[in-house]
């Protein structure tokens, strides 16, 4: 599988993209330039949909299941090069960019002691 996705990454947005509720992790191909897909990210009001299925997100998602796609995965985040990804809850999802800015999306919630905090 490392030849057709080096294919698609050399040619697409990619999204290094670690997903809590199952502990998988993806290639998120969401096939919309980088502004576009901070601004939906930005926009999106909750991560509550996404946290059991990831299916619902734009574009293309390709699980890593071999032992080289880790190792790819790896390589391209060393790089600084490519979107990292963490979704699970609201509290918790994020989008970094190459650059390394974290971007969080409206219904992200600030854990403050026992109380989650818009």
């Amino acid at each position: 599988m490392i030849i057709n996705i080096s294919r698609k990454i050399e040619n697409e947005l990619t999204v290094l993209l670690s997903e809590e509720c199952q502990y998988r992790e993806w290639f998120w191909f969401p096939e919309m330039s980088e502004e576009k897909l901070i601004q939906w990210w930005k926009d999106l009001e909750s991560f509550e949909s996404y946290s059991t299925t990831l299916g619902a997100l734009p574009g293309t998602l390709i699980e890593l299941k071999e032992d080289g796609d880790f190792k790819l995965s790896r390589y391209l985040e060393e790089k600084n090069e490519y979107f990292v990804s963490h979704v699970h809850c609201d509290y918790d999802s994020f989008l970094i960019t190459p650059a390394g800015l974290k971007i969080q999306h409206k219904g992200f919630k600030r854990h403050h002691g026992n109380q989650y905090l818009r």
